[in-house]
């Protein structure tokens, strides 16, 4: 029987038709091309399709993570490499065999860089080794057959309290740096034949969550004001006045708004959720003056990138905006004050992360907000203010529910994973 159902239409495109926005971030109908060959091979058997397998001359390493649809190995907080190592023919003339987990952020920048000296900069955050074999002292051994490992990400980074960082890459103007974490295979042979190694590139995602319950609202209005007061905090708004005035010259500061924003004190959200915000303009002087002000508040979410560079003298960095706050008058009936609600959305769902390795690197999250003064005002300040906060993979409370459903397995942030790192994919050794 003959199947009458027709191919999909397609509307013809004009090449006057403008090109999409560009995004780093590619869409769920969009794949990224990889250059070069891929090191990993899936393991063909039906009893064990889950199996990263990497080849060397005399031996392969088997690693067998949970298979997350990520193209390298992905582990999450505190996760365990576990694999086999198996010789596939005998090596005569070992003295040692050993596995180690590796940790490196790179920092290189160009000749061109104005902020930069030329150079490539590396800090080891990671270096854990086990072995697998070692011969008597003075003498050597043929090894064969299977020899299983186990290594441990641990929580902080090598000497330090800072959270071990997730895999990372960003490329700025001159400045590239990459965090990057490999399984490294050593077979050491006496004498003059090769030591020979094997690197397995890994990805390490580790989640995050806020160490609070969120705060669902925030007291808006002189009716509800002083609630709450543990799980919020105020901040002032501090004037800037244009360069070439006079604040001498210019409206008395008392006469000058007082304006506080209002957030959780916690400062700490997960990703993706809505930020609570509000503000009070008061104005008891020109009452007019405050619902003038409402209008030209301008509040965001930046994410700031930042690479010590010259050896930790200077510092690169570049800035990404990831939301506007929807604002809108809450309440306006008392003359001379104006009460704004804000909401901002903390970027993409299990996108964002703010880490650190202090005087290396560091993801930051900060929220600016700019109230402009009304245009027909003239020798008026600006109000600026920016408030750092903390953005997590995932929301609070769900730690112990994912490890249960994952039978104790840390489940990988797949969301901090990007796209541009397989760009460069590294050539099979």
């Amino acid at each position: 029987m003959v199947s009458t159902e027709l191919p999909p239409a397609y509307c013809a495109t004009s090449s006057n038709s403008p090109t999409p926005l560009y995004s780093e971030c590619p869409a769920a109908s969009e794949r990224v091309l990889q250059t070069g060959h891929c090191q990993c091979l899936v393991g063909s058997s039906s009893s064990d399709p889950t199996k990263f397998v990497y080849k060397s001359d005399h031996f392969e390493v088997r690693l067998h993570p949970p298979r997350w649809g990520s193209r390298l190995p992905a582990y999450g907080l505190a996760g365990t490499v576990e694999g086999v190592l198996v010789f596939q023919k005998p090596c005569a003339h070992v003295q040692d065999v050993s596995v180690s987990l590796q940790g490196t952020i790179t920092t290189s920048a160009s000749q061109h860089a104005s902020i930069a000296v030329p150079g490539i900069h590396k800090v080891t955050v990671l270096r854990k080794k086990i072995p697998l074999f070692t011969a008597e002292a003075g003498s050597t051994a043929p090894v064969s057959g299977e020899h299983p490992f186990a290594l441990h990400f641990p929580h902080y980074v090598d000497g330090g309290m800072e959270p071990l960082p997730p895999s990372y890459t960003v490329y700025q103007p001159g400045v590239s740096t990459e965090v990057t974490y490999q399984l490294r295979v050593d077979v050491v042979r006496k004498g003059l034949r090769r030591h020979e190694k094997l690197t397995v590139p890994l990805l390490y995602l580790p989640k995050s969550r806020p160490v609070m319950a969120p705060l669902e609202d925030l007291p808006w209005s002189a009716r509800v004001e002083g609630a709450n007061d543990e799980q919020i905090c105020s901040i002032p708004l501090t004037p800037t006045w244009p360069v070439r005035s006079d604040a001498s010259n210019t409206q008395q500061l008392e006469d000058l708004p007082v304006i506080t924003l209002t957030m959780p004190t916690s400062k700490c959200f997960a990703s993706g959720d809505t930020i609570p915000l509000s503000l009070k303009i008061e104005c008891p002087r020109s009452p007019a003056l405050a619902k003038l002000l409402s209008y030209n508040a301008h509040l965001s979410l930046l994410k700031r990138q930042k690479a010590w560079v010259s050896l930790g003298r200077q510092v690169s960095v570049r800035e990404h905006l990831l939301s506007r706050a929807d604002a809108y008058l809450a309440d306006d009936s008392q003359e001379g004050t104006a009460y704004l609600r804000l909401e901002l959305q903390a970027g993409e769902t299990g996108r964002e992360c703010s880490w650190r390795v202090e005087g290396v690197v560091a993801v930051e999250h900060v929220i600016r907000l700019v109230i402009f003064p009304p245009e027909h005002v003239k020798n008026f300040p600006a109000y600026r203010c920016e408030v750092p906060v903390t953005l997590t993979t995932d929301q609070y409370g769900t730690l112990q529910s994912e490890l249960t459903a994952m039978s104790g397995v840390p489940f990988p942030a797949l969301g901090l994973s990007d796209p541009s790192r397989h760009l460069r994919a590294s050539q099979p050794r």
